[in-house]
């Protein structure tokens, strides 16, 4: 087996790893990125980049109130730095959108750019620092094996080889070890033990690598989960639809994002949630349902304004109904609520149901009256509900289903990026960065890239203090940026 020493051993390629890397790599550390796939980027790489995050730590607390308040409080203070670090770093950095998932602001980046800054600051470094692809973390080398919690002294890395040739193994000391793998979303056995029964086989919209290496390792080595393992990040997607019939190009288009602005029905014909809550929190919800199966009901007008054109700078202009109707999935129009309630049947919903509660749901909406015969509450999440009322079609349906993008629990943290065991105390030289880190978000969504990103910074900016290198910093935030008159986006 052959042996390399690093300073730094980073363990994924994705967002949060590459900017671990890069960052600690600049400060004069020998890193190391093993990534498993074939090239950089993780889930990433599929997203519309934006650099989302909410408004205020108090907007942030209330719609997120399970989460860790120092975690959050620690994430939100590096945010709008790390905006102002892309501009600096000439990532194309568009304006600010605000709208974005309730309670959001978000500045849409090129993430193609930002990989590419990365992987140059990397490999110009003279210290040897280097980036292997298609290499996975097989196992965490511990001071004292098989005594939990002990420091971790490096890993042992397996690479593929490009050709029919056996893969090698390399045993990697590492001064430092962060875990930066991306969730456990692609492990069905990972999903079902803690996102609960049926999850392994809800549609995963990653990157095929993110099957809980992290996870596994560090809790492994004695660390201790976060609260959230049961909760996870996705969208409403096109149904009925397997994941491995979808090119991963597809993932945004096939998402419905305009779900906040319709009703939605499970087989049953009955309301189960606040749709105005956002796609986000219903998904997780729908997944909770009988057969998973759901169905959005709305009206030419939301039509035109939600579904044919992007609800946000980079989701894609294009519309989203065809798109569903294009890979087969159930999408169909009619000219009054009768008509549809029928196409609905044909699909196997409850026509009873499926009546009642249109009727219910326009009469409260009408009326003003959220609480009015409804099964689930309506307009909390502040996007206003639209009613349905017959002789305004046509009106359309289309069937949807639960994905995961990425899981919300996962390894204990404090606030420099430091593994924990259950009693709170810090395991010696392993990081946790992006996914593979919990606390922040709990049902309600916290941050995807940019928490990534500062999180990678976190792990970097440790590294360098224990290593006693020049500290990265992050450039102060543009107060205009916080001061933003809304960019008004079709919402």
């Amino acid at each position: 087996m052959r042996s390399i020493s690093v300073d730094v051993l980073v363990c994924g390629g994705g967002m949060s790893g590459m900017a671990c890397a890069s960052f600690a790599a600049q400060a004069g550390a020998r890193v190391l990125v093993v990534e498993k796939q074939g090239t950089v980027g993780g889930s990433s790489n599929y997203s519309a980049g934006m650099f989302w995050a909410p408004q205020t730590y108090e907007k942030l607390r209330s719609w997120v109130p399970d989460g860790d308040p120092e975690l959050q409080r620690a994430w939100l203070d590096d945010y709008l730095p790390a905006v102002q670090w892309m501009r600096e770093n000439q990532v194309p950095t568009a304006p600010r959108f605000d709208g974005i998932m309730t309670i959001g602001i978000g500045f849409p980046i090129k993430i193609p750019n930002l990989h590419s800054l990365h992987r140059s600051r990397i490999n110009s470094c003279k210290n040897g620092s280097e980036i292997w692809t298609n290499t996975a973390v097989v196992k965490l080398l511990q001071e004292n094996p098989g005594v939990l919690g002990s420091g971790i002294t490096g890993a042992i890395v397996r690479r593929e080889t490009s050709n029919d040739q056996p893969a090698t193994y390399c045993q990697v000391t590492a001064r430092k070890v962060v875990l930066a793998t991306g969730g456990f979303q692609g492990s069905s056995s990972l999903t079902a033990k803690y996102l609960g029964q049926g999850a392994d086989n809800v549609f995963v919209r990653s990157n095929k690598g993110s099957v809980g290496d992290g996870l596994n390792l560090a809790v492994g080595a004695g660390a201790a989960t976060s609260r959230g393992m049961n909760t996870y990040y996705g969208h409403l997607t096109a149904a009925p639809l397997r994941a491995d019939q979808v090119d991963p190009k597809d993932y945004l288009p096939l998402a419905q994002y305009q779900s906040k602005y319709c009703l939605l029905v499970n087989e049953s014909g009955r309301r189960f949630a606040d749709e105005t809550t956002g796609d986000e929190i219903i998904n997780q919800y729908l997944a909770k349902q009988e057969k998973r199966r759901g169905f959005l009901i709305f009206n030419e007008k939301t039509r035109l304004q939600h579904c044919v054109s992007a609800l946000f700078p980079n989701a894609g202009d294009i519309d989203r109904l065809q798109k569903a109707r294009e890979h087969g999935c159930n999408v169909g129009t009619a000219s009054t609520l009768g008509e549809l309630v029928q196409m609905l049947a044909g699909w196997g919903v409850d026509s009873v149901g499926a009546k009642r509660t249109i009727q219910e749901y326009d009469r409260a909406i009408r009326l003003k009256e959220p609480g009015l015969g409804l099964d689930a509450p309506v307009g909390r999440g502040g996007a206003p509900p639209t009613a349905l009322v017959e002789g305004e079609g046509p009106f359309h349906a289309i069937e949807v289903q639960p994905s995961i993008t990425f899981t919300y629990g996962g390894i204990k943290i404090d606030k420099q990026g430091h593994a924990l065991t259950p009693d709170n105390n810090r395991i010696p030289g392993l990081l946790i960065a992006g996914v593979d880190a919990g606390g922040f978000s709990n049902l309600g969504y916290a941050g995807g890239l940019a928490l990534a990103f500062v999180t990678g910074f976190w792990a970097a900016k440790e590294i360098a203090k224990e290593l006693k290198l020049p500290l990265p910093q992050l450039p102060p935030a543009d107060p205009r940026d916080a001061e933003a008159a809304p960019v008004k986006g079709r919402l």
